[in-house]
């Protein structure tokens, strides 16, 4: 019989294992659609003195052992922004790795939930390492598929092991695909001619020297534009610093779009190029020979994802939307993309799965958060 044993993480060596899982299992050694993180990203992250969760948050960092191996990881951790908003009966579980073994599936995810019922929760959800604006959920659509920039791939069986573990369904985030060109010219046509014409708003691109106002406009008009969606909390000072100094990275101004009125800025959208064909063959670690391949492929990519977009509530149903649509698909075509991938798009907001209708965007790819009464 084998032996496991769940130990919480409490050295620097146990954190170097809790990072590395991934790789020293191999559970991802011939999967083509899993695109590694950066290491020092992870580091940055889980550092109480750089990572942004430890000014909202406690976490405990948890690692199984079978036999004396790693085996597994998992994060139990509560949110105490979280518990402002919403309610104080709900913990989580994140960061969840492990070999295909229910044996140690059911030890980690007892661990976590026992170090949940000691901070006095009653239900746990996940996976959401660490906000529901980081990575969150399994996938159950679209796991042979890589995913886009910002997003990660995890072993198909990890759905087997939440539900094996008593849980359930609690809510889908969706990936959506728009990639037939001649299908939506029409619309495009449209918007130009006649949505554009009724509006009183001035639409300009992202500079980098504007960079500062910029940031500060983006964060402001999110965290407003997007209260009332599933789950939201505002994203915090340095939560939206580490996520600026990823997008300045990688910022292509023409698929940067801002909408003006009266001098104010209204509304916004940010797409990338999808990065992460680049990423898998970084493999974690920014090496000089690495970085250079990468960079050759970059020049191959061919779709683009929309990760950020917001409107000021008082300036919806003007249409504004559209626009920042039509400018971010010609823009792209003019560039060479050829497909758009919309992400993430929680299940429950129909504005915005309506407002892809008109762009035929399907469903390729699904992320399912669980949950637990314990």
């Amino acid at each position: 019989m084998s032996t496991i044993e769940v130990k919480e993480v409490k050295d620097s060596k146990m954190m170097k294992q809790f990072i590395m899982f991934p790789w020293t299992s191999k559970i991802y050694e011939n999967d083509p659609a899993w695109v590694p993180p950066i290491i020092g990203d992870m580091k940055k992250l889980f550092n109480p003195k750089k990572g942004y969760f430890y000014d909202i948050g406690e976490v405990a960092y948890f690692l199984a052992y079978k036999d004396g191996v790693p085996a597994g990881r998992i994060t139990a951790h509560v949110n105490r922004m979280y518990e402002e908003k919403y309610n104080k009966e709900t913990g989580f579980f994140g960061f969840y790795e492990a070999i295909d073994d229910l044996a140690v599936a059911r030890s980690l995810f007892a661990t976590a939930e026992d170090w949940l019922k000691k901070k006095g929760k009653t239900r746990v959800e996940g996976p959401q390492s660490f906000s529901i604006y980081d990575s969150v959920g399994f996938e159950v659509l679209g796991e042979d598929i890589m995913p886009v920039v910002g997003l990660l791939h995890f072993a198909p069986y990890y759905k087997n092991h939440a539900t094996a573990c008593g849980y359930t369904k609690c809510i889908d985030w969706h990936c959506f695909l728009v990639k037939k060109i001649d299908d939506f010219k029409p619309y495009l046509k449209d918007v130009r001619e006649n949505i554009m014409k009724t509006q009183d708003v001035k639409y300009v691109y992202y500079t980098p020297k504007e960079l500062k106002k910029r940031a500060k406009e983006i964060h402001e008009i999110f965290n407003r534009a997007w209260d009332g969606n599933w789950g939201h909390l505002p994203l915090t000072d340095k939560q939206f610093k580490m996520l600026v100094d990823e997008l300045k990275l990688v910022a292509v101004p023409e698929l940067i779009v801002f909408a003006e009125k009266d001098g104010r800025t209204v509304g916004f959208i940010v797409s990338l190029p999808d990065m992460n064909p680049a990423l898998k063959i970084l493999n974690g670690r920014l090496y000089p020979w690495r970085l250079i391949k990468a960079l050759r492929s970059i020049k191959k990519v061919k779709r683009i994802r929309t990760i950020i977009m917001g409107v000021l509530p008082e300036y919806r149903g003007q249409k504004i939307d559209d626009v920042f649509y039509l400018f971010t698909i010609e823009n792209g075509i003019r560039l060479g993309y050829v497909e758009s991938d919309c992400s993430l798009i929680v299940e429950t907001n129909q504005k915005m799965i309506g407002a892809l209708k008109p762009l035929k965007g399907q469903i390729y790819k699904t992320y399912r958060i669980y949950e637990k009464h314990i």
